[in-house]
């Protein structure tokens, strides 16, 4: 037993059952000795419930987390170069891949009997922004070990982007007068070219973090379709064992009432035994 296993099993339990297996497992390192390992042990944290359903996210869809985070790093490094129009495409793009992320956490709250009211959505938002926009945050997301929900400033708005970008320097008037007109075209030609070389690159990266968030947003939908359709089965499974309940109920009754029955019936046997018993002792005296 160390932390870490002790760690990978308390996070992937119910906070309901958290501080009852922590001290369980306090305990158990106490008695073999181990003061470090309880005092360690002792100081996890219970989950919030926002950040356990992202521990639940991590743990059930391993393979999409991972995605998402690696895009995260595509956009941070994209989102520098492109333009005001290109980032509020990225913004929508970022938003549905949330929005399908958030469908896969809803899926597995139903599917553990916990509803995700609207400020644990926020928070859960919050967070999957954060591990996007912060390579901090999408570390500690993938952990699968967190103990409170993530908050960051997220990625900047297409505005403030455009607005922090520098102003192209323009020559001097003396360098103007001074430097050759065919000089001045080839330098702004290179520059051109080497912003058009950029911006390719740019809308290269985007056009692949498209497709691994749309590859993401079709797994998340087949998680959720799935998810439904297993409530469904565990539905119907509940109302018919709610039938068969209430038949063996009914069996139950009936088992009684013929027992009360039979007992009733044995009563009068054995003192019709006893009054005959009785009138052949008289005769025979």
């Amino acid at each position: 037993m160390d932390i870490n296993s002790v760690g990978e099993e308390l996070y992937s339990l119910s906070p309901e059952e958290f501080t009852a297996a922590r001290n369980l497992r306090e305990k158990q390192a106490k008695a073999i000795g181990d003061a470090q390992l309880a005092t360690s042990i002792h100081q996890l944290r219970k989950p919030s419930m926002g950040a356990w359903l992202a521990n639940q996210l991590v743990r059930a869809h391993p393979a999409e987390v991972e995605s998402f985070v690696d895009l995260g790093a595509a956009l941070r490094e994209a989102t520098a170069r492109l333009s005001g129009d290109q980032l509020r495409a990225l913004g929508k793009q970022r938003r549905q891949l949330v929005n399908a992320l958030m469908q896969q956490i809803r899926a597995l709250a139903n599917a553990a009997g916990h509803n995700v009211s609207q400020d644990t959505a926020r928070r859960l938002e919050d967070t999957l922004h954060a591990a996007l926009a912060d390579q901090r945050a999408a570390a500690q997301l993938r952990t699968g070990r967190l103990t409170d929900t993530l908050a960051g400033e997220g990625f900047p708005s297409a505005r403030a982007v455009t607005s922090t970008r520098p102003s192209p320097e323009l020559p001097s008037p003396d360098a103007a007068t001074t430097e050759p007109v065919e000089q001045r075209r080839a330098d702004q030609l290179g520059r051109a070219e080497l912003d058009e070389q950029v911006a390719r690159a740019a809308l290269l990266d985007a056009a692949k973090g498209q497709e691994r968030a749309q590859a993401v947003a079709e797994r998340a939908e087949a998680a959720a379709q799935e998810a439904a359709a297993l409530v469904s089965r565990l539905r119907a499974k509940l109302d018919e064992a709610e039938i068969q309940g209430l038949r063996l109920e009914q069996q139950h009754r009936a088992a009684q009432a013929e027992l009360g029955r039979a007992k009733r019936t044995v009563q009068q046997a054995t003192r019709q035994l006893d009054e005959a018993v009785q009138r052949r002792e008289g005769l025979s005296r």
